[in-house]
């Protein structure tokens, strides 16, 4: 708790007549009339009384004693975003003299003049309801809650004498602020020094980007990584993330399409050297090539689709294990490259359809080889799929017509899994038979 600041000023007072900066309307309104906001006003009046041992001119008139103010206001403690605790005194030297004192709390506002002159229509009153602290039992603070937050409030503590209100000084207390902080991205990184501050404080801003991304700058163009920034208002900073657009895993290339997820996609399809090259065709789950494609020699099954031994979560067709995505061991990218390549999921090959535009060409870069150019919507960066065709018993078919494309992800049906399927006018996605030779992208 803060240490609690209080101000009493001296005023003389000639008779044991008292004003009030403050009246009482026939409805009850307590109206501000403009008097000192000491609550206090000197009514001078003098006789010609021999007890005092002066005349009318006042040659004897003894000193008047100094009487303290009534009320004073204190400072702010406990302050929060829209909250704070507010504080006031009561002056109990001079009770004796004011008259009844019946309540004390605080009057607030947003503006300083509402408090000034005592708006009541434009402030907030608030009464005290406990008793009084302190170790002279004469402090008194009330609880603001639910307040427009980060901003100043300005206040009096007051007390209500004979049912007029006696105002001590107008003070005013900023609340906290609030600093958010986020990232373009939360894929790319992390970001900390969101919280409230109090007014004009300092405040560190950092951005820790993760692997395979960089950090670029923040919403105000500042670079700076950590920073250090003064928050004097409700603000929010957002740092800017960059995936490193081109890149190299474990010898083999890759390219940053910004997706939301961050996977990184390779150059160039599993046992090819370039973007334009076919590569390999696998049957789903196996990770070496062959001359014949169909179910008698599917790594996974006894020689027909009910008899399956792995990847299976229908009894019909074999042994259940209920496995829907391809063990690293069994998938064709983590054999064939290592490190973290491995197969994209049928959810990664979606992300990658809605968040590209895929265009069809019949020439790729001058090489002949027709597919679909897949570029980013996000950062404009690009992939090239050729149209490798798949492999049937012993045959390569619609090579440079379709392509089709493994996912790592088993199909409704287990004798099918998830792949990706386009040709010059369409591209979706589908269930495939798992003994089919199919393309394969990594991803990282």
């Amino acid at each position: 708790m803060r240490k609690k600041h209080f101000l009493f000023a001296a005023l003389f007072l000639a008779a044991l007549v008292f004003g009030f900066s403050a009246c009482e309307n026939p409805n009850g309104d307590l109206l501000n009339n403009g008097d000192d906001n000491t609550g206090i006003t000197d009514n001078d009046s003098t006789t010609n009384n021999p007890d005092q041992g002066g005349d009318n001119n006042g040659g004897n008139k003894p000193t008047t004693p100094e009487v303290p103010t009534l009320v004073a206001t204190g400072a702010a403690t406990d302050v929060e975003y829209s909250s704070v605790t507010l504080w006031g005194r009561l002056n109990t030297d001079s009770l004796p003299m004011v008259g009844n004192v019946t309540g004390w709390g605080i009057e607030y506002a947003y503006n300083r003049e509402s408090v000034e002159l005592h708006k009541h229509s434009e402030t907030t009153k608030v009464k005290c309801n406990t008793e009084l602290q302190g170790e002279n039992a004469d402090e008194f603070s009330v609880k603001c809650s639910d307040l427009t937050g980060g901003v100043t409030i300005y206040y009096s503590a007051y007390a209500l004498v004979d049912m007029k209100y006696v105002y001590g000084e107008v003070d005013s207390v900023h609340l906290d602020v609030r600093l958010t902080v986020n990232s373009n991205n939360s894929s790319y990184g992390t970001v900390s020094g969101s919280g409230d501050y109090a007014f004009g404080d300092e405040a560190t801003l950092t951005a820790t980007p993760n692997s395979g991304v960089y950090f670029v700058e923040w919403n105000d163009g500042n670079t700076d990584n950590p920073r250090t920034v003064i928050v004097n208002e409700d603000i929010t900073y957002t740092a800017t993330f960059a995936g490193n657009p081109n890149g190299t895993a474990n010898g083999h290339e890759y390219v940053d399409l910004g997706l939301p997820s961050g996977t990184k996609w390779a150059t160039c399809n599993v046992g090819a050297t370039t973007p334009e090259e076919a590569g390999n065709c696998y049957a789903w789950g196996e990770t070496e090539p062959k001359t014949t494609y169909d179910w008698s020699t599917y790594k996974w099954c006894n020689g027909s689709y009910d008899t399956l031994t792995k990847y299976n979560t229908d009894a019909k067709y074999g042994t259940v294990d209920n496995k829907t995505v391809l063990d690293p061991e069994d998938d064709a990218a983590r054999a064939n490259w290592g490190g973290a390549w491995r197969m994209p999921t049928d959810e990664e090959w979606t992300e990658l359809r809605k968040n590209c535009e895929w265009t069809w060409t019949s020439d790729y870069n001058g090489t002949g080889v027709a597919g679909r150019i897949v570029t980013s919507n996000i950062n404009g960066n690009s992939i090239f799929l050729p149209a490798a065709g798949g492999r049937f018993d012993d045959v390569l078919d619609v090579a440079g017509i379709y392509g089709y494309y493994w996912s790592s992800s088993l199909y409704t049906d287990s004798r099918d899994a998830w792949s990706v399927y386009f040709d010059s006018d369409y591209v979706g996605r589908g269930g495939s038979s798992r003994y089919i030779g199919r393309s394969v992208r990594p991803v990282l």
